[in-house]
C-alpha cells in the first residue's frame, strides 16, 4: 500500500467513526428552515430600511411567500411615498386592496357560521393613504382638484384616525407612518411636533420614520439618513426643496438633489417640473425644455409644463413650436389661458403676424391685465401707429408694475411722439432710475455669488445670467439717460 493510499484509508475510517457517533452520516435528518419565517424577517427588515426601492422589494418577497399582512402593508407604505414623491399611486393602492389582512377580530367573539370578514379593520388605512393631499404638479391639475376634493376628510375624522391608530390592527411601524402622514398634513399641522417625538422614540434609529419625520419639518434627519445610507434617494428631492427656501436659495444644490431624486424616478413629473422651473428662473432654456418635457412624457395634460415649454420654446426662438404649446394649453382650458394667449401673441409678432399678435393678447388682457400683455398690446399699437392708445397701454403697464422699466421707455417715447415733452422727460427720468436699480441689484447678486472662487465656479451660470441683465440694463440706461437729454433740450426750447 502507498502512502497516498494508506492516508485516504485513515482517513476515510475517520468520518465513517466520527458518523458512527454522531447516530450515522447517511440516516442523519436535514435541518427543517422555517422559510415563512425568515421571508417574514427579511420583509421586516426591509420595510424598517424604508426607502421606495426596499418597499417594492418587500411587497414583492411577501407576495410571492403568501405573506398577506405584509404585502398589504408595503403596499400601503408604496401607495403613501408614491403620493409624498409625486409618482402615480392607484396601482398601490390596488396592490393593498388586493391583499387586505382577514379580520383581526378574535375567533370567540364572531358567530360560528360567520367567516373573517376580509379586511375588517383595515379599511381604514386606504382611506388614510387615499386622504393625503396630491403634489400640486404630480398631474393634470383638474384631475388632481377632482380627486383631492374626493378624498378630503373634515378634521374630526383625521383626530378620530388618529385615535384608532394607537390601538389598531396592523404593525407599530405602519402605525406611526400613517399617523405622521395625518399629522403633517395642512389641518393637523400644529400636531406635528408631538407625532414626531412620539414616532422616534417608538422607533429609535428606523430610516422609514426618520425619513417621514425628515419630510414633516426636521430636515436634518434626512441629510443624517443619506449619510447613513447613502441610496436613500428618496430624500434628495425634499432636501433640494429645502436648499431653494432658504434666506439665499442654493440653486446648485438644488438642481444637484433634484437630478439625483429623478436619476432615481423618473416617472415623477412633480420632480421633473421642479428642475424645470430651477432651469427656467436661470434661464437654462434648453435644460429647462428637456425637464418639461420629461414631465409632459408621464402626464401629457400637465399645465405647468405645458406653460414651462411655452416659454422655454419662445425664448430659444422656436416660434412655431411655441405656439403649437400655447394652443394646447388653450384647448385644454381652465388654467394659464391668459399666460397661453400672451406667449402665442408674443411669438406671432416675432414672426410678424401682427393681426394673429393683436387678436391673441386682446384675449390675453381680456383674462388678466397683465404687466407684459399690457406692454406688448402699447408695441403692437405703436406699430400700427396707433399712438393715443399705444401710451394708455403703457401707463397701465407701468401702473401694474412700477419696477416695469421697459414699460417706462416706451412710455417716454410715446409721449414725446405726441409732443408731450414734459410728460416725455418724466417718464424716461423714471426708466433711468429704474434701470439703474437693475443694474445695481444685479451687480450685488454678482458679487454675492462670487464671493469666492469656490462660489464663482459654483455659481458660473447664475453669474452669468445676472451679468446679462446688467450688460441689457446698461444698455437701456444709456438710452434712456440719452433721451432724458435730448428731450430736456426739447422742453428748454419751448419755454
Amino acid at each position: 500500500m502507498t502512502r497516498a493510499l494508506a492516508a485516504f484509508v485513515l482517513t476515510t475510517a475517520g468520518v465513517l467513526a466520527g458518523c458512527a457517533v454522531l447516530t450515522g452520516c447517511a440516516t442523519r435528518p436535514a435541518p427543517v428552515v422555517d422559510t415563512a419565517r425568515l421571508a417574514a424577517a427579511d420583509v421586516e427588515s426591509l420595510v424598517s430600511h424604508g426607502c421606495y426601492r426596499c418597499l417594492e422589494s418587500a411587497f414583492a418577497k411577501a407576495a410571492a411567500a403568501g405573506l398577506r399582512e405584509q404585502a398589504f402593508e408595503a403596499a400601503l407604505l408604496l401607495a403613501a411615498r408614491s403620493k409624498e414623491l409625486g409618482l402615480p399611486h392607484a396601482r398601490w393602492i390596488e396592490a393593498a386592496r388586493g391583499t387586505l389582512p382577514a379580520s383581526t377580530a378574535p375567533a370567540s367573539t364572531m358567530p360560528a357560521s360567520t367567516a373573517p370578514a376580509a379586511g375588517a379593520g383595515w379599511h381604514k388605512f386606504i382611506d388614510i393613504v387615499l386622504s393625503i393631499p396630491l403634489d400640486p404638479f404630480s398631474g393634470d391639475r383638474d384631475a388632481l382638484l377632482i380627486e383631492n376634493a374626493a378624498t378630503r376628510r373634515p378634521r374630526p375624522v383625521l383626530e378620530q384616525w388618529r385615535r384608532e391608530l394607537a390601538a389598531g390592527p396592523g404593525s407599530s411601524l405602519l402605525r406611526s407612518y400613517l399617523d405622521l402622514a395625518l399629522a403633517c398634513g395642512p389641518l393637523l399641522y400644529e400636531e406635528r411636533d408631538a407625532a414626531s417625538d412620539a414616532a422616534l422614540r417608538l422607533h429609535p434609529g428606523v430610516a422609514l420614520v426618520q425619513y417621514r419625520v425628515g419630510i414633516c419639518g426636521r430636515t436634518t434627519l434626512l441629510t443624517d439618513l443619506l449619510q447613513r445610507i447613502p441610496d436613500f434617494a428618496d430624500a434628495e428631492f425634499e432636501l433640494g426643496r429645502v436648499a431653494l427656501q432658504r434666506e439665499r436659495a442654493d440653486q446648485e444644490e438644488a438642481l444637484r438633489r433634484f437630478g439625483a431624486a429623478h436619476s432615481a424616478f423618473p416617472a415623477s413629473p412633480t420632480i421633473a417640473s421642479a428642475i424645470g422651473s430651477v432651469r427656467q428662473d436661470r434661464e437654462e432654456w434648453e435644460e429647462a425644455l428637456d425637464a418639461y418635457d420629461a414631465a409632459l412624457a408621464s402626464v401629457p395634460t400637465h399645465r405647468d409644463a405645458l406653460l414651462g415649454r411655452t416659454v422655454s420654446l419662445s425664448r430659444l426662438a422656436r416660434h412655431p413650436e411655441a405656439m403649437e404649446a400655447a394652443t394646447t394649453l388653450i384647448d385644454l382650458g381652465s388654467w394659464f389661458i391668459s399666460d397661453a394667449y400672451y406667449w402665442r401673441a408674443w411669438n406671432a409678432y416675432q414672426m410678424n403676424d401682427v393681426a394673429a399678435a393683436r387678436a391673441d393678447v386682446d384675449r390675453s388682457k381680456a383674462g388678466f391685465r397683465s404687466p407684459a400683455a399690457l406692454l406688448l398690446s402699447g408695441v403692437i399699437a405703436w406699430r400700427e401707429r396707433e399712438v393715443p392708445f399705444a401710451e394708455t397701454e403703457f401707463e397701465a403697464a407701468l401702473a401694474a408694475d412700477f419696477g416695469y422699466c421697459e414699460a417706462a421707455l416706451y412710455l417716454g417715447e410715446a409721449r414725446a411722439e405726441r409732443r408731450r415733452w414734459e410728460d416725455s422727460l418724466a417718464a424716461f427720468q423714471h426708466a433711468e432710475q429704474c434701470f439703474t436699480l437693475a443694474i445695481e441689484t444685479g451687480s450685488k447678486a454678482v458679487e454675492q455669488l462670487s464671493a469666492t472662487e469656490a462660489s464663482a465656479q459654483s455659481n458660473a451660470r447664475q453669474i452669468a445670467s445676472h451679468q446679462r441683465t446688467v450688460a441689457d440694463a446698461e444698455r437701456r440706461r444709456a438710452s434712456a439717460i440719452q433721451r432724458t437729454s435730448s428731450i430736456r433740450a426739447q422742453v428748454k426750447s419751448t419755454r
